[in-house]
């Protein structure tokens, strides 16, 4: 049920993700989404715990890495699908306990990547006058917004951008 609405989500929208096309993707009968889950906020909000899980086993698994502030990078410019990120905002914006999922996403995430940008300047005795929280506001706004540029089609300043954040790992991590 969750893979049929994530991918109704994904190529439709949240306006389509309906427990009737629900059933229809994964062929079953209607009630049995509603047997599963009370609610399609309950849904929701559980693909987004499934899906935001798998991604803070991603980034903690990065955290490991000698290249941990690439390897974070590379999951967030690589594999966030912005659109998806685009629904599940609109969603949180009337499902209160959607917004406190995201809420608790966006700061362990955070959390996670803070760590790496500490780890990384304190590994290599380097200064940055950016503290390590706005850094990573900072690189992951940038990843997803060249990720949905991207999906759109626009490339321009792209290639300056990705050139700017390699010179900064060879300045931190290699």
């Amino acid at each position: 049920m969750l893979d049929g609405a994530e991918a109704i989500l994904r190529e439709e929208g949240h306006a389509e993700l309906t427990s009737r096309r629900i059933a229809e993707r994964i062929g079953v009968k209607q009630r049995l989404v509603y047997y599963y889950f009370h609610t399609m906020d309950d849904l929701v909000v559980a693909l987004f715990q499934r899906l935001s899980e798998r991604e803070l086993a991603r980034l903690n698994d990065a955290l490991e890495s000698d290249h941990a502030l690439r390897e974070i990078w590379d999951t967030n410019v690589g594999s966030t699908d912005a659109r998806l990120i685009s629904e599940f905002m609109a969603l949180a914006n009337r499902i209160d306990a959607l917004r406190a999922e995201v809420v608790h996403f966006i700061e362990a995430a955070r959390a996670i990547e803070i760590e790496a940008i500490e780890t990384a300047l304190k590994r290599k005795a380097a200064k940055s006058d950016i503290p390590a929280p706005a850094l990573a506001i900072v690189a992951s706004s940038v990843a997803l917004a060249l990720t949905r540029e991207r999906q759109l089609g626009v490339s321009s300043g792209h290639e300056e951008v990705l050139s700017m954040v390699e010179r900064f790992f060879l300045k931190v991590e290699d």
